[in-house]
């Protein structure tokens, strides 16, 4: 779903097309008229022996002709060739016709308006038909259409830099929703395995672990819903589904939580505990005579670690392989981030970044 306004995105376009050409027709102008505009600070007498009154006027009044010349062949080359729309691609012919049509109006709009200023004014310009003048308007024109192409492709770059931008973003977007998609066919693959056990070895109880079954993957479809899930939410998640996974172990599971309330509202991927859980309840043996301790804590470096005591089984569970390694993926598509995890005789042990809430976290747009 876009959340880009069109229609203020084109009045900004113009605004800022106003604003540019406002400035290069000033300074236009100021080229064109720069020999009069040093005569008048160097006080040259020999300005056909105008008073400097007479000779400043002229000069500004050339100036503000200019300007207005320059200004509305940028105004008119804007609807020739224009240069915010992106989706048209430009023509010889539309390049022919705004050549033709800026040289013929920038010949007939200074003509009128030097007469219509001679007229005013009451002067007459010996030199007003001299080749300059000629040349000057040509300057004129060409100046104005190079800097009206040349902002046409300043913009298609960026239209394209853009459109890439956007293009990347909905693959890393696509990619990321891929591997929570994956997480919940791996966590219910689990969790039906342990149904399978327990109504084999304690059909009593099935039915409750049904229950607390659905609570969690109520939670499952939720939070896929979302980017990143508060860690105060996950872990109230965990504990159904530590719930679930003691029906089939009892005391021989112990799981410590050692979370700092500090850490409620930051952020993490949603089912980041019942992965790490549920890979450390699939790799390691639990009995009576190996019980599995697992501590959940939080670290002053803003990270959430989870470790376990060491004893592999002999042989593993069947399992898609996918959870430590989709886990990883997700930090770094969301943050550039990434998980952590050390091994040493006895003990097994992952970090996973705790990310700071932002305000548009759960935001579409």
């Amino acid at each position: 779903m876009s959340c880009i306004n069109f229609e203020g995105m084109k009045t900004r376009q113009v605004r800022q097309y106003i604003a540019i050409v406002v400035g290069i027709s000033f300074g236009i102008s100021i080229l064109v008229h720069f020999n009069a505009i040093l005569e008048l600070f160097a006080g040259n007498a020999n300005a056909h022996f105008r008073p400097l009154q007479v000779r400043i006027t002229d000069t500004l009044t050339d100036l503000l002709i200019t300007f207005l010349v320059a200004f509305l062949l940028f105004m008119i080359n804007y609807y020739l060739i224009n240069p915010f729309n992106n989706a048209k691609k430009i023509g010889l012919m539309q390049v022919a016709r705004a050549i033709l049509i800026t040289l013929g109006v920038v010949y007939l709009l200074t003509d009128v308006l030097f007469e219509l200023k001679h007229a005013i004014l009451e002067v007459d310009d010996p030199n007003k038909f001299a080749l300059f003048y000629f040349f000057k308007d040509l300057f004129i024109a060409a100046v104005v259409l190079i800097c009206v192409f040349v902002i046409r492709v300043i913009n298609d770059k960026q239209v394209i830099l853009l459109e890439n931008e956007r293009l990347i973003r909905e693959n890393l977007q696509s990619q990321y929703e891929s591997l929570k998609n994956q997480v919940s066919p791996h966590f219910l693959f689990n969790s039906l395995t342990a149904l399978k056990t327990l109504i084999r070895d304690d059909p009593e109880n099935a039915g409750r672990y049904v229950n607390d079954l659905s609570q969690v993957l109520r939670y499952t479809l939720q939070s896929n819903e979302n980017l990143t899930v508060s860690l105060s939410d996950e872990i109230e998640a965990a504990k159904s589904y530590i719930f679930l996974i003691r029906m089939r172990f009892n005391t021989n599971l112990n799981i410590a939580f050692h979370v700092d309330a500090r850490y409620n509202q930051h952020r993490l991927p949603p089912l980041t505990l019942q992965t790490l859980l549920e890979n450390a309840v699939k790799h390691n043996e639990i009995s009576k005579r190996h019980p599995l301790d697992i501590t959940i804590s939080t670290t002053d470096k803003d990270s959430l670690v989870v470790t376990n005591t060491l004893q592999e089984k002999l042989s593993l569970e069947p399992g898609t392989g996918i959870g430590l390694v989709n886990l990883s993926k997700q930090y770094k598509l969301l943050r550039g981030l990434d998980i952590r995890i050390s091994k040493s005789n006895n003990l097994f042990r992952v970090e996973v970044p705790l990310l700071k809430p932002t305000s548009d976290e759960g935001s579409n747009c």
